[in-house]
């Protein structure tokens, strides 16, 4: 039949079961399908040797039947070249497909894959460190725990789309945070480590710009680490005990106290539990930065005293607690200690304290050995770390000789 659009809205399929087909005298293999529910299509049919091939064109309403028919012109003109229509349009489908997808991966940004970076490589991590980018990357307002964050480091670059993250937004971030430079430094590292570990990502690889964040440039920008040497002097124990207990929060002053005399790193202090605390053998169980199992310490008398003065008034598992923190425990007593400082002209940081305890021993005259290892410090020398084992009793006995040094330097009288 001639197939005109008057002539196809009048047709019907005659067949109440299967679909009636109409062809087109005028080009051959082009037709109309009528299915019995009256839906009505374009289709084209033709031969590759043996094989026919049956093609949907498109639905009656959607195509106008002058570009159908040229369509299934095109069609006839491949089946006489040999090509397989059915193939061709497999190919152009999955070739849109994989654009659609190239396409999506541009829009991917930093935040759609910080948290599925994290929750991979947590189990390889010890949980400081998982906990450090935890809080670099937090800021906001966290719907789940109604909190509004300070924006950190890490999460300045969320809204970044991965395609986005170039030199010169790297120089910015660096440039226009506030951060200390440690803390600057370290999100950086972080952060690089993460977009590493995009680039070996098979989902991921190939979408950040090249000469990205290691190019010389964004490295040129990081803030340098560089050693401090903060350090508590002899005659600088005196007054600093005194404002020290002068502290509203006496958690935080029986904390710093704590760190001078044991020479424990910040956080191993601050996660303290009771259940660590052995009074009746006067030892505490640590959590070791180095060591998984953590290391044992011995507890002096006026540490624990301290303890025991916490204790009095604790509702909590951890010694030095906080019920505004997450964690449960103090997190960042900086404030407390630069009030100090500045009162006193003087400049220490809570890894300062730890610093002064290993400087002040020299005074004192006590072991070093015996200090490296009450303090979590590897050995130095061969005869340290492979002859010389020192019992948790001897330990107490050259860290209470420190400590009695300490107060004695506290209590004289000028």
């Amino acid at each position: 039949m001639k197939l005109t659009k008057p002539a196809i809205d009048k047709i019907d399929c005659s067949d109440k079961n299967k679909p009636t087909f109409f062809w087109d005298e005028k080009t051959p293999g082009f037709g109309v399908k009528v299915t019995p529910k009256n839906n009505k299509s374009y289709i084209f049919q033709g031969r590759i040797g043996l094989q026919n091939r049956r093609i949907k064109i498109g639905d009656v309403e959607v195509w106008k039947l002058d570009d159908a028919r040229k369509y299934a012109q095109e069609l006839a003109i491949m089946c006489h070249k040999g090509i397989d229509p059915l193939i061709e349009r497999k190919k152009a489908l999955a070739d849109n497909k994989e654009l659609l997808k190239q396409e999506k991966r541009k829009t991917i940004k930093f935040k759609d894959v910080w948290f599925e970076y994290l929750k991979a490589r947590q189990p390889n991590w010890r949980p400081r460190s998982y906990q450090d980018h935890i809080e670099l990357s937090r800021g906001g307002y966290d719907p789940e725990k109604n909190s509004i964050y300070t924006n950190q480091p890490i999460y300045q670059l969320f809204e970044y789309k991965l395609s986005e993250l170039t030199a010169d937004v790297f120089c910015d971030w660096l440039d226009q945070n506030d951060y200390r430079p440690t803390t600057s430094a370290k999100a950086y590292r972080l952060t690089r480590a993460f977009l590493n570990w995009c680039e070996e990502h098979e989902d991921y690889e190939n979408l950040i710009p090249p000469k990205s964040y290691n190019a010389k440039k964004v490295k040129d920008k990081v803030p340098s680490s560089k050693a401090k040497n903060d350090c508590l002097m002899k005659q600088h124990l005196k007054p600093w005990f005194e404002e020290v207990n002068k502290l509203t929060s006496r958690k935080i002053a029986i904390f710093f106290i704590c760190s001078l005399i044991t020479g424990c790193r910040k956080n191993e202090l601050l996660s303290l539990k009771w259940t660590d605390v052995d009074f009746r053998w006067k030892t505490a169980k640590v959590r070791d930065k180095i060591e998984d199992e953590g290391r044992l310490i011995p507890l002096t008398a006026y540490v624990e005293s301290l303890f025991l003065e916490l204790r009095k008034n604790s509702d909590s598992k951890f010694i030095f607690s906080s019920k505004g923190a997450e964690c449960g425990h103090i997190v960042n007593p900086y404030d407390s200690l630069e009030k100090i400082c500045k009162k006193l002209n003087i400049e220490l940081t809570p890894h300062g304290l730890r610093r002064s305890y290993k400087t002040l021993a020299i005074w004192a005259k006590i072991n070093e050995g015996s200090l490296a290892q009450i303090s979590g410090h590897k050995p130095s020398a061969l005869v340290e770390r492979h002859y010389i084992v020192r019992p948790m009793d001897m330990l107490r006995e050259t860290l209470q000789e420190y400590e009695d040094w300490i107060l004695s330097c506290v209590n004289s009288i000028d």
